[in-house]
């Protein structure tokens, strides 16, 4: 049987003291509400739309996110019914690499935010890695492809020089900088070095933008945000949304959350290995301070316990649709996990320390099945987080700072 990790190591301040998370996901956007002792006291939820206008083409509404987001922020501090003087503060985690541009003066996006699964730029993207690919993994960690934001930066602000907009008037970021900018007290256009890492634009050992990889694809600095580690307060959210302000003292892209919470309550004396069941599955395993690059993995930064750290991760195709629609078939549902969990375990396997468990998080793992069949396939122990929701519990950690280990 697996084992949920336990939070009664947590030391217990005030219970009257809150902790509220937004995560922006693809398909959905939570709202959370813990104590400060990890205890979750609210959650609220409302679905994402996107559209597809084209074949490969993958949009959403950048208003529409922001409204959302407000939605389901007011709906939990309601449901909790928390009280402002008790908040610790906001921490957010996000969707990467889906690019946003908008003009920094009246806040209206150019075009439509492009998701990180849209392939519109792949041929582009083919051959920037046939000519310079090396060199780019070598700052990035990643491959040319149009899963990262480059070339969507790329691709708008093409498509807004051809309509007569000057680059001078804009502004991008990733889906934690619109947020930011939109829900904080002036408009503070800033990003953390999870997101920043996912763009193909920052090098991340030296931790900056990097002018090779901004000419390469034609990209001023000075509309990207500037750049923090994730732990770090980024603003204080408007009055407005809540009816009292709150210091967002968090952002973290999504994996690299869950990835925090995995390394919080695991024993990091073996390479932590984590396994995250959502709307994609992902395999990331930490490696610490050494800068390593493997062709079965993307490389990239994680938050660490004092200053961000590397790690490889991987992604299987999607599989929460395919669940949701098995759900009435236990029969085909087993089966489907069981092909899952090979796909898991196939990379598990290409992985450079062979891990002596796995920690599993994620909305397919809710039940225990998913944990299950895991173990049996992988012929390794299994460990839940202590909510499915890995994610939000990893961006409560890093804003409560909490670095100490079990």
């Amino acid at each position: 049987m697996f084992p949920f990790f336990s939070k009664k190591n947590i030391q217990k301040k005030d219970k009257q003291s809150f902790i509220l998370v937004l995560d922006a996901g693809t398909t959905g956007i939570k709202a959370f509400v813990f104590d400060s002792s990890l205890h979750m006291l609210a959650k609220t939820y409302e679905r994402s739309q996107k559209t597809h206008p084209k074949k490969g083409w993958v949009e959403q509404d950048p208003f529409q996110m922001i409204e959302t987001c407000k939605k389901v922020l007011r709906e939990v501090v309601k449901k909790a019914k928390v009280k402002p003087s008790a908040c610790l503060g906001l921490g957010i985690t996000n969707q990467r690499e889906t690019t946003i541009v908008w003009n920094k003066k009246t806040g209206v996006p150019v075009y439509p935010a492009i998701v990180w699964e849209d392939t519109r730029t792949k041929r582009e993207c083919i051959e920037i890695q046939k000519r310079v690919g090396d060199a780019v993994i070598q700052r990035t960690g990643l491959p040319v492809d149009s899963y990262f934001s480059a070339s969507k930066i790329r691709w708008i602000l093409d498509r807004a020089a051809h309509a007569g907009i000057t680059r001078e008037t804009l502004i991008c970021g990733t889906v934690d900088t619109w947020l930011l900018w939109n829900l904080c007290e002036g408009h503070p256009h800033l990003t953390d070095e999870t997101n920043a890492a996912r763009t193909l634009l920052f090098h991340i050992r030296t931790r900056k933008w990097d002018s090779f990889l901004l000419n390469l694809f034609g990209i001023p600095k000075e509309i990207l945000p500037k750049v923090f580690p994730s732990r770090h307060t980024f603003g204080v959210l408007k009055k407005s949304v809540l009816g009292f302000p709150i210091p967002v003292k968090a952002v973290c892209g999504d994996q690299q959350a869950s990835m925090y919470a995995a390394m919080y309550f695991s024993d990091i004396s073996h390479p932590v290995t984590k396994v995250t069941y959502g709307t994609g599955v992902f395999v990331t395993q930490l490696l610490g301070s050494q800068y390593m690059t493997h062709p079965s993995f993307f490389t990239t930064l994680v938050p660490g316990f004092h200053g961000s750290l590397y790690a490889f991760e991987a992604k299987i195709e999607g599989s929460a649709k395919q669940v949701d629609a098995l759900l009435i078939h236990p029969k085909r549902l087993r089966q489907y996990f069981v092909e899952l969990a090979g796909k898991v375990n196939h990379l598990v396997g290409l992985l450079p320390i062979q891990p002596q468990t796995l920690v599993l998080d994620g909305g397919i793992v809710r039940d225990g099945l998913m944990a299950i069949v895991q173990a049996e396939i992988s012929s390794m122990p299994t460990t839940l987080l202590p909510t499915y929701d890995g994610t939000a519990l990893g961006i409560a950690l890093l804003v409560l700072d909490k670095k100490s280990r079990m």
